[in-house]
C-alpha cells in the first residue's frame, strides 16, 4: 500500500525554516547570545519573533512537504542565517575593533579581563563601546529596524530560496571593508591623538635620553585618551547612531541582495 501523507507539513516546515533564520540572527547579536542570556530566554524570543513573521513569507510551501525538498531548504536557511547573522555581527565588531585599538594603545592591554555579557575578553573600553553601542541601538529604536529587516529579508529572499552567485564573494569583500571604515571612524579621534603623543614621547626620548618616557608617559597618554574620548563624546555618538541604525540596515541589504 503507497503511503501518500507527507511526513512534515508545510505549514510546520515553513515555520521552522523560519525559526532558524531568525535563531541565527539572534544567536550571533553581541550580548543576547551569550551564556548571560539563558537558552530558554534566546529559544522563546526566537519563536515568537518567527510567530509574527512568518506571514510576511510570499511562497507556496506546499513543496516543503517532501523532505528533500526540506533538506535542501533547511540547508540554505542556515547558510542565509549565519550569513546575515555575520552581517549583524560584524556592525558592532566594528565598534570592538575601535576600543581595543584605543585600549591597546593605552595600555590597558595588560588589565584585559573577560566580560560574561558579551562573552568576551577586552578591556573596560571594550565593554564601555558596546554597551554604548547596545543604548543607542534600542535608544534610537534600532531594534525595530531590524526585526523590519528581517521581514523584508523573507519578502526578498523567501525561505530556501537563496542561490548565491558570483557576486556574493564581492558583497563578502565589501561588507568586511565597510567593518574596517566604521572602525576607523570612531576610533579615530582618540587614535590618532594618541599616535601624536607617542611620536612627540618618541622625539623626547631622543633629546633626553635619561629620561624614562615609558614611565612618565603612560600617565600622560591616558590622561590625553580619557580627555579626548569625553571631548569627542558627540562625535561618537552620531556615529554610533548611523552604525547602528543606517549601517545596520545597509549590511543587510547587502547580504540579501547577494543571496538572490
Amino acid at each position: 500500500m503507497e503511503v501518500t501523507t507527507p511526513l512534515i507539513p508545510s505549514s510546520i516546515a515553513l515555520f521552522v525554516l523560519v525559526v532558524t533564520r531568525v535563531g541565527l540572527v539572534l544567536s550571533l547579536l553581541p550580548g543576547f547570545g551569550s551564556q548571560a542570556v539563558p537558552l530558554p530566554a534566546r529559544v522563546a524570543l526566537a519563536v515568537v519573533l518567527a510567530l509574527a513573521l512568518v506571514p510576511f513569507v510570499p511562497t507556496d510551501a506546499s513543496g516543503l512537504s517532501d523532505p528533500t525538498v526540506f533538506a535542501v531548504a533547511l540547508a540554505r536557511e542556515l547558510v542565509t542565517g549565519l550569513a546575515l547573522g555575520l552581517a549583524v555581527a560584524a556592525v558592532f565588531a566594528a565598534v570592538e575593533m575601535a576600543a581595543s585599538l584605543i585600549g591597546y594603545q593605552l595600555g590597558f592591554g595588560l588589565a584585559a579581563t573577560f566580560n560574561p555579557a558579551f562573552g568576551m575578553q577586552g578591556t573596560a573600553l571594550n565593554t564601555l563601546y558596546l554597551a554604548l553601542a547596545a543604548l543607542v541601538l534600542f535608544g534610537t529604536n534600532g531594534h525595530h529596524q531590524l526585526v523590519g529587516a528581517l521581514a523584508r529579508s523573507l519578502i526578498l529572499l523567501p525561505p530556501g530560496a537563496a542561490a548565491p552567485d558570483v557576486d556574493t564573494p564581492r558583497a563578502v569583500i565589501a561588507l568586511t571593508g565597510a567593518m574596517f571604515s566604521d572602525a576607523l571612524r570612531i576610533g579615530l579621534p582618540i587614535a590618532g591623538s594618541l599616535l601624536v603623543a607617542d611620536i612627540g614621547l618618541g622625539l623626547l626620548n631622543r633629546m633626553v635620553p635619561q629620561m624614562s618616557v615609558f614611565f612618565v608617559g603612560l600617565p600622560a597618554k591616558i590622561l590625553l585618551g580619557f580627555l579626548v574620548l569625553l571631548l569627542s563624546l558627540p562625535f561618537l555618538l552620531q556615529i554610533l547612531v548611523h552604525v547602528s541604525t543606517d549601517g545596520l540596515l545597509n549590511v543587510l541589504t547587502r547580504v540579501i541582495l547577494a543571496a538572490r
